[in-house]
């Protein structure tokens, strides 16, 4: 967590793969007036994973959003039209090519294409915070002196402190991240840990 905080702070010139700008790009799920799945790209500085959240994805970047809609819309058939990766007041370009079965102008069944649509974003969609509030994660010293704990809510790292694990006095704030702001590699690393079993988390 601190490795990744750094890098996006202190942007060094060798280490790139993991910098990335404070908002993010979330597709939201627009249905248009005929029931029919859109992809709306915004960008955002603050996130609330909720279960019924119309959020499909979440993407660093814009450029990596439109790289992810081109590709779903060859593997799964989606229309670019409705992907807003084009803009036409009639059929898309992939229909004329046989890639799109028509649901830019409501040929195809509803229900059919919207399932597509969500089962492309699977891989790109935020789980759901599993917990009712804040929790806590204990990171202990290997010689049981020291111990780092978390506080973490929504997927987001709201701050953190460390204790002298003989007197448990608390001795320094070591960070503190702005309330529920939701960066995608913290993201990836406490969902790691969180669904491994056996590992500690408690309750506020």
């Amino acid at each position: 967590m601190l490795e990744s905080r750094l890098i996006k702070e202190l942007r060094p010139m060798y280490n790139v793969r993991s910098r990335q700008p404070r908002r993010i790009i979330i597709a939201r799920r627009v249905d248009n007036e005929k029931g029919y799945e859109t992809v709306k790209l915004e960008a955002v500085d603050y996130l609330d994973i909720k279960p019924d959240s119309p959020i499909l994805g979440i993407f660093k970047h814009k450029t990596q959003a439109k790289e992810f809609l081109y590709a779903v819309a060859k593997t799964h058939r989606l229309c670019p039209k409705l992907l807003r990766l084009e803009n036409s007041g009639s059929y898309c370009f992939s229909y004329h090519l046989g890639q799109c079965d028509g649901a830019c102008m409501g040929e195809e069944d509803v229900t059919a294409y919207n399932a597509r649509v969500e089962a492309a974003f699977e891989a790109r969609r935020i789980i759901a915070w599993p917990f009712n509030g804040a929790v806590t994660i204990e990171e202990v010293s290997k010689d049981k002196k020291l111990r780092e704990i978390f506080v973490i809510d929504n997927w987001c790292l709201i701050a953190s402190h460390k204790d002298d694990c003989n007197v448990g006095k608390k001795f320094l704030i070591s960070q503190k991240s702005s309330p529920h702001r939701f960066d995608y590699d913290s993201y990836k690393i406490l969902y790691g840990y969180v669904m491994e079993e056996g590992n500690k988390v408690r309750n506020i």
